[in-house]
C-alpha cells in the first residue's frame, strides 16, 4: 500500500449516509468511476458513457450522474455554471492509482465505510453487517441495499472479497484498518460526547443581556416565519441541496452588504453571487430585515445592524442561535424534543400540536435545524432524522423555553409523535415510498405505498398489479362531469434510476384504455434522461419519489381539491411546477388567514376606548403589505374576512367594514378541526 497524506475524517454527523452506485456492476465500481472521471470536466447536459466488463456500453447525463452519485462522496464538483469536474481527491486518485487512497477518502466522507471493514469477522454475512449498522451505529436502515453498496465499493477497491455468502477482508483490507480513524459506535449514537465549555454557551446569553429576559408571553409572540435565505447552487453540503450552510449564507449576505449599499446595487450583488431573480431578492430582503441583521439607513439604502457581524461571525453559531431563539417561534424548543431521533415532519406536527405554531412547515423547521447544526447543537442521524448533541443538551439548559400548550408527559417528544397516526400519515407514506422505491426486489411493497399515497391525495385508490393490469387505479369520486380516473405504474429501482427499457409505453396505453383512465402516471426514484421526452410524447407523467413526497407533505398542510389536481394532470410537461405553484397559493391563503386572526387578536387585547377592539380592512391591508410578497389584494382579504365572519366559523364580528375578534384563536382552531373530523368520519 503506497504512502499518502492521510485524509482527515469528517465527524460522523457530517458524513453522508448514501454511497452512489454507477450502473454496470457492483464489484467493478472503481473501474467504472475511473472511466467516468476521465471524461470530466464536462457540461451538465453532455452524455457520459462507459463500458461494463461484459462490453456493454452505458450512458448517463453528466448532470444527473455527478449530482446524484458523485457529488455526495466528494468525487465530483461544479466548476462554475453547468460544468462538472473531478474533485481534487478524485483527480489525485486517477494519477496515483492507489485504491487505498480512495478508500480512505470514501471513509472520511461516508458513514459506516471503514467501520464496515472493521465489523467483518469469521462467517460474517451481509445481514450481520446490517445488524451492526443498525444496532451499534444507530443507522436507520431497513434493507441490505446500503450495506451492499458499501461492500460493492470495497470489493472493487480490493479491500474485501465475497466467498459465497461470506464477506471476507483481504490482506489489503487488514492493512487499511491500521491507518483508518474509525468512529466509535457510542459516538455515532451520540453518547458520551465531551461537552466543551465555550463563550458561546451561557456567555452567549449573557451577551444579549436584557433581550433574553423572556416571559412566556414574549415567547408566544415571537415571529413565525424566517422566510427565504438563498443558499447557492447544489452541492454535497449538509442539506444536500446547497453550497452554503444557512449560517454561512447569512454571513455571505452581510459581507456583500459591506458598510451599506443601495437596494439596486445589493440586488445585483446577490444576483451574481446566488443566482436569484428580482422576485426572490425581494422575498429575501423581507426575511433578512425581519432577522434584525440588516436595517434601513436611508431611502432604499441598507446596512448591517450594530450586532450583525458578531452574531454571524464564524465560531459564534451558538450566539446566533440564542439571538434567533428570542425572535422566532419553536427554535430552542427543538433541542428539547430531539433526545430521540426525529424527522422534520414529526417536528412540524409537534410544533403545531404542542406550541400552537400553525404556520410550521418542513421548510421553516429545516431552516431552524440548519442553524442548530451549524452551532453543533444538533446532528443529522440519517437522511431524514435529527438528534440533539451533548453540547445541545448542555446549551438548552441556559435557554428560557416556551411552555407547551398541552400538558407534557415523560414520553412527550420525538417518540411520542408516533402516536399521532392522522397527522403523521403523510410522513409514514413518504418513508415507505423512499424505503421500497430504491429496492428493486420489493416492487409489491412499493406499489402498495404508491396506492396509499394517492389515497392520501383524496382518490379512491386500489392496488391491482399483476399481468395485464395497472399497478394502481385511482378514481376521483366526484359529480359525473368532474369525475376522472388515473392509472399509476410504480417502478422501483435498486440503482436509483428507472431504465429506458423498464417503461413500456404501449402497455401503458393499453392499461389506460382498459381502465378507462383519463391520465397516466409513472412513479419512480429517478428516470433515464430520454424517458422524459418519450413520456411527454406519450402523454405520461413521470413523477419522482421526491416530487411525490413533496406533494404529500404540502397536501398534509394545505389539501388541494381534486378538481385542481385534475387540471394539473392535464399539464404533462409542467406537472410538478404547476402543482408547486398551486400549493404555494394555498399555503399563502392559510398564512394570510392566520395573520388576520393575529391582527384581530392584538387589536382585541389592546385596551383602546376609541376602536373598542375593532380593526378596519384598510389597517389589515397596511399590516399585511409589509409581510407578504406579492402584496395581498383587497379581494383576497375580503374573501378571508367573509369566511372568518360566517356563522359556522364565528371568528369575527363585522360591522360596516370593521371587524372584531369574538372568540379565542384556539377555539377557532378547535371548531375547524372538529368540522374536519366530522367530514373524515363521514
Amino acid at each position: 500500500m503506497q504512502s499518502h497524506q492521510p485524509v482527515p475524517a469528517k465527524p460522523w454527523r457530517d458524513r453522508g449516509n448514501s454511497l452512489g452506485y454507477i450502473q454496470g456492476g457492483t464489484e467493478v465500481q472503481a473501474d467504472l468511476l475511473r472511466q467516468v472521471l476521465a471524461q470530466l470536466p464536462s457540461d451538465g447536459d453532455r452524455l457520459l458513457d462507459w463500458l461494463t466488463p461484459e462490453g456493454k456500453r452505458i450512458s448517463a447525463r453528466c448532470e444527473d450522474l455527478c449530482r446524484r452519485v458523485l457529488s455526495a462522496p466528494g468525487l465530483a464538483e461544479r466548476s462554475g455554471g453547468d460544468q462538472w469536474q473531478a474533485s481534487a481527491y478524485a483527480q489525485e486518485w486517477l494519477e496515483n492509482k492507489d485504491n487505498a487512497f480512495l478508500t480512505a477518502h470514501l471513509h472520511a466522507r461516508v458513514k459506516f465505510f471503514g467501520e464496515l471493514l472493521s465489523a467483518i469477522e469469521d462467517e460474517t454475512k451481509h445481514a450481520d453487517l446490517l445488524q451492526v449498522a443498525t444496532e451499534k451505529y444507530g443507522l436507520n436502515w431497513t434493507t441490505l441495499s446500503p450495506v451492499r453498496d458499501r461492500t460493492g465499493w470495497l470489493r472493487s477497491l480490493g479491500m474485501i472479497e465475497l466467498w459465497g455468502q461470506r464477506v471476507v477482508r483481504t490482506a489489503l483490507g487488514d492493512s487499511m484498518l491500521e491507518v483508518l480513524p474509525l468512529c466509535p459506535p457510542e459516538t455515532a449514537r451520540g453518547e458520551g460526547e465531551e461537552i466543551l465549555e465555550s463563550a458561546n454557551d451561557a456567555g452567549a446569553i449573557a451577551f444579549l443581556g436584557d433581550s433574553m429576559q423572556l416571559e412566556q408571553v414574549d415567547l408566544r409572540n415571537r415571529r413565525t416565519l424566517i422566510g427565504y435565505i438563498p443558499r447557492g447552487n447544489a452541492s454535497d453540503n449538509r442539506d444536500g441541496d446547497s453550497t452554503l450552510t444557512v449560517a454561512a449564507a447569512l454571513r455571505r449576505l452581510v459581507a456583500l452588504l459591506g458598510d451599506g449599499a443601495g437596494l439596486e446595487e445589493f440586488g445585483e450583488l446577490c444576483g451574481n453571487e446566488f443566482g436569484i431573480s428580482k422576485t426572490s431578492f425581494t422575498t429575501m430582503m423581507h426575511a433578512l430585515r425581519h432577522t434584525g441583521l440588516i436595517e434601513q439607513t436611508s431611502f432604499n439604502r441598507f446596512a448591517p445592524s450594530e450586532e450583525a457581524h458578531r452574531l454571524i461571525d464564524e465560531g459564534n453559531g451558538q450566539l446566533l442561535v440564542v439571538y434567533l431563539h428570542a425572535r422566532y417561534l419553536f427554535f430552542g424548543e427543538i433541542l428539547h424534543h430531539l433526545e430521540k431521533p426525529a424527522t422534520t415532519s414529526a417536528l412540524v406536527t409537534l410544533a403545531k400540536e404542542m406550541y400552537g405554531y400553525a404556520q410550521a412547515s418542513n421548510g421553516e423547521v429545516r431552516l431552524r435545524l440548519g442553524f442548530l447544526q451549524d452551532a453543533g447543537l444538533v446532528e443529522r442521524v440519517d437522511w431524514q432524522r435529527f438528534r440533539v448533541t451533548a453540547a445541545g443538551r448542555s446549551f438548552v439548559k441556559n435557554l428560557t423555553l416556551q411552555l407547551p400548550a398541552k400538558g407534557e408527559t415523560e414520553e412527550t417528544g420525538a417518540a411520542g409523535l408516533q402516536d399521532a397516526p392522522s397527522s403523521l400519515l403523510s410522513e409514514e407514506v413518504i418513508a415507505q415510498l423512499r424505503q421500497y422505491g430504491n429496492v428493486g426486489t420489493e416492487s409489491r411493497e412499493f406499489e402498495e405505498a404508491v396506492a396509499r399515497a394517492f389515497a392520501f391525495l383524496g382518490f379512491q385508490a386500489e392496488h391491482l398489479g399483476g399481468s395485464g393490469r395497472t399497478d394502481v387505479l385511482g378514481i376521483a369520486q366526484l359529480a359525473a362531469k368532474d369525475r376522472f380516473r388515473i392509472i399509476v405504474d410504480a417502478k422501483s429501482s435498486g440503482n436509483g434510476q428507472v431504465a429506458e427499457s423498464s417503461i413500456k409505453f404501449d402497455a401503458l396505453r393499453d392499461h389506460k384504455r382498459k381502465h378507462k383512465a383519463d391520465h397516466v402516471v409513472v412513479v419512480g426514484p429517478e428516470f433515464a434522461p430520454r424517458l422524459k421526452n418519450w413520456a411527454v410524447e406519450n402523454e405520461v407523467i413521470l413523477l419522482r419519489i421526491d416530487e411525490l413526497a413533496a406533494l404529500l407533505d404540502s397536501h398534509s398542510r394545505n389539501p388541494m381539491p381534486l378538481t385542481e389536481l385534475r387540471d394539473s394532470f392535464s399539464r404533462i410537461d409542467t406537472f410538478s411546477d404547476d402543482l408547486a405553484e398551486r400549493y404555494q397559493a394555498l399555503e399563502r391563503r392559510s398564512l394570510l388567514m392566520r395573520r388576520i386572526i393575529d391582527l384581530a387578536f392584538q387589536e382585541a387585547v389592546d385596551e383602546d376606548p376609541v376602536d373598542d377592539g375593532y380593526i378596519s380592512v384598510e389597517n389589515i391591508l397596511y399590516a399585511l403589505r409589509k409581510e407578504f410578497t406579492p402584496r395581498p389584494s383587497r379581494q383576497e382579504v375580503d374573501e378571508l374576512m367573509t369566511f372568518l365572519s360566517s356563522p359556522i366559523v364565528a371568528g369575527l364580528e363585522s360591522i360596516k367594514g370593521r371587524h372584531k375578534l369574538i372568540d379565542s384563536p384556539r377555539n377557532l382552531a378547535l371548531r375547524l378541526s372538529g368540522l374536519g373530523g366530522t367530514f373524515a368520519r363521514g
